[in-house]
């Protein structure tokens, strides 16, 4: 692999700019920038044999990417049309450096490009693909929706868990955790109101889940889940909710197993 010239990295970054509006184009230089800074000397047959599931990749150090979406931040701000025919054309290689680049230009798009972002989450959600590119899609492409409106954020998954696709109401939760994720998010109380009609119902489907969620909410602020799950106890009249917090027990401190088992010896549900 070529040592990285920055100088020539941004030249090279310029000149994809120039057929912007040529999206077959544009991934073509794309691919020839890749193929330039990747690391040829790599065996990718010993690594897929390790995991026959992981993503293509050219092999280029991680600084590309993040050159290549901070010197287009601005063409998706100011061009979104453009852009997204950019980003259907990066998504559709299914390998990681154009996939990772199609989320981060989706979490560039302006506000008023929301709808085409949340299409594209939930279309490509639905698709069965590598779980690796979803955490991406999950987490790279909402980044403009959950920092400038995360309301708007939580009533779109808050309409995936109410649809009838299991698919979909999977991620209406999973889209949870890139706010909880996220250090400059300390916003629990709309992810909390989010939850707790959820976790009341607790669908078989989308118990596995709601355990990595509970997982995270512990170690962010155990006191305030532990709150949120025994106003849930006391109110709630689903026989298999007992079970469901049972087996959230070990996310918690000892302390604060004590607390949930004494809830719902105090709560029992008949």
């Amino acid at each position: 692999m070529p040592a990285i010239e920055f100088s020539r990295l941004r030249t090279k970054i310029e000149l994809l700019g120039k057929v912007y509006n040529q999206p077959g184009q544009f991934l073509k230089d794309l691919q020839d920038l890749y193929f330039f800074y990747s690391d040829l000397t790599f065996q990718s047959g010993k690594s897929n044999a390790a995991n026959v599931n992981a993503l293509k990749t050219y092999r280029t150090p991680l600084i590309i990417n993040r050159e290549l979406e901070r010197l287009l931040r601005p063409r998706a701000l100011a061009e979104p049309e453009e852009t997204l025919k950019i980003i259907d054309e990066l998504w559709q290689t299914k390998m990681l450096e154009p996939c990772q680049l199609a989320a981060g230009l989706l979490g560039s798009l302006p506000m008023e490009s929301a709808d085409a972002v949340f299409e594209r989450i939930q279309s490509w959600s639905r698709t069965g693909e590598n779980s690796e590119l979803l955490d991406i899609l999950h987490t790279k492409s909402t980044e403009t929706v959950r920092r400038e409106s995360p309301a708007l954020w939580i009533k779109t998954l808050r309409s995936w868990v109410h649809a009838e696709d299991p698919t979909l109401q999977k991620f209406g939760v999973l889209g949870l955790i890139p706010m909880l994720n996220d250090p400059d998010n300390d916003n629990l109380p709309i992810i909390f109101d989010f939850l707790q009609p959820v976790i009341a119902e607790t669908d078989p489907r989308l118990v596995v889940t709601l355990m990595q969620i509970i997982e995270i909410l512990a170690q962010k602020s155990e006191s305030e889940t532990v709150y949120l799950l025994k106003q849930i106890i006391k109110e709630s009249t689903n026989p298999d909710l007992p079970r469901f917090i049972r087996r959230a027990l070990p996310s918690f401190s000892e302390g604060a197993q004590l607390s949930l088992k004494n809830c719902l010896k105090e709560n029992p549900i008949s």
